[in-house]
């Protein structure tokens, strides 16, 4: 007895079905990013996709982006951080002064600042995990008092002036050929490695067509691939940008791969139900803070190095709110539970695209505001009606 082959277009529906529905999100996402991108190469002649605008655009979104990743870390658990913007302006006072102003050596004034990160991060902690004060009050606190102190100790002036070593990390590239053999061997090996993790879950009953789950990752993947290729051909890869790639793929494995992770998760989508299942949510929520401090390390020497110096006043300015945008605009949900570090670089290039194209049209800046303030009441609207629709399905 023959067996009847379904069609094709059922089979399709089937496996559109079956696609979670952060996936196809970010599949969204990703289709409003490249909309982006041809609407500014059309009204910009061009110019917006050529490899050195791109790699420019690299550079302005990266601490943005390194901001992102404690962002969803942080949110994920229903916690907020609205003081990013100043620990990253004190800690690159720090940096300033140590390496610049009194002449110690980069690599002391690096751990000076990671140090000066990692101790407001865990300051912060234990507001909120020991005192019980809620996360938005005592990171409001620390958005002002972090940038009260770096005023007070620079009495507001800019410390420039910066070794090579320190300002070249944040400006010199990778030659070409390493880059091109970086992003291929990258690639194959994330390819290869989500392969055999469809597999697996194929055998498990998990993952009911491995190869339409692979191609949903495999021609993004390629596109991407393409896409870097182009980019890095005009003078290779910023060690900004592999600074902020190393960051994500570590932030990535922590969320995904750990128990920590699986900890992070469980405290956001139901903090009662964590507590009954044995989770020390205070201590998880404090060590949370403490790598949200070493990211205000990361960040503000970054920004340091790239702008050459500190500017107490003005550095690292409304950064964390274009952290948390790029968080929600890239899925992290504001209830928790849900988010992704791949999804905060999506969203940080969004803005970042948004900003440079639009300056490159030479558009008011306030008119790019307007834009940006846009997207994140789209996205935010995007993630309600999407959570909505989960619901009632």
């Amino acid at each position: 007895m023959s067996k009847t082959k379904p069609d094709g277009p059922a089979t399709s529906e089937r496996w559109l079905a079956s696609l979670p529905l952060s996936s196809l999100r970010e599949s969204m996402l990703l289709l409003i990013l490249v909309a982006i991108w041809l609407f500014f190469y059309f009204a910009t002649g061009g110019i917006f996709l050529t490899p050195r605008n791109l790699v420019l655009l690299a550079l302005q979104t990266s601490i943005v982006s390194l901001a992102a990743i404690s962002a969803v870390m942080l949110i994920v658990t229903r916690n907020f951080d609205l003081s990013v913007g100043s620990a990253v302006a004190l800690v690159g006072v720090v940096v300033a002064m140590l390496a610049g102003q009194y002449g110690y050596s980069p690599l002391l004034a690096v751990a000076a600042g990671l140090a000066a990160g990692i101790l407001m991060g865990a300051w912060q902690g234990f507001w909120v995990t020991r005192i019980g004060v809620s996360s938005f009050i005592v990171t409001l606190a620390g958005m002002l008092y972090f940038r009260g102190f770096s005023m007070i100790v620079t009495n507001g002036a800019t410390i420039a002036s910066l070794p090579r070593p320190l300002t070249r990390f944040a400006t010199a590239f990778l030659p070409v050929v390493p880059s091109i053999i970086l992003v291929m061997v990258t690639a194959l090996v994330f390819l290869i490695a989500r392969w055999l993790e469809i597999r697996r879950a194929h055998r498990l009953g998990v993952v009911a067509h491995p190869q339409a789950v692979f191609a949903r990752t495999a021609i993004p993947v390629s596109i991407a691939v393409l896409a870097t290729l182009f980019v890095v051909s005009w003078q290779g890869i910023p060690y900004l940008v592999l600074l902020v790639a190393v960051c994500a793929l570590a932030a990535e494995l922590v969320m995904r791969r750990t128990r920590y992770g699986a900890q992070l998760y469980a405290i956001g989508g139901n903090p009662e139900a964590a507590r009954l299942a044995g989770i020390d949510i205070k201590k998880v929520i404090f060590w949370n803070f403490v790598i949200a401090g070493l990211a205000y390390g990361i960040t503000g020497i970054a920004l340091t190095a790239r702008v050459g110096g500190a500017v107490a006043g003005s550095a690292g300015l409304f950064l964390e709110l274009d952290a948390i945008a790029a968080a929600i605009i890239g899925g992290t949900a504001l209830s928790g539970g849900r988010g992704r570090i791949l999804g905060a670089l999506v969203g940080a290039l969004l803005m970042g695209s948004l900003n440079n194209g639009m300056s490159l049209m030479n558009v008011a800046p306030f008119f790019q505001d307007t834009a940006r303030g846009i997207v994140l009441l789209l996205a935010v609207a995007l993630d309600h009606l999407s959570r909505s629709r989960g619901r009632l399905s």
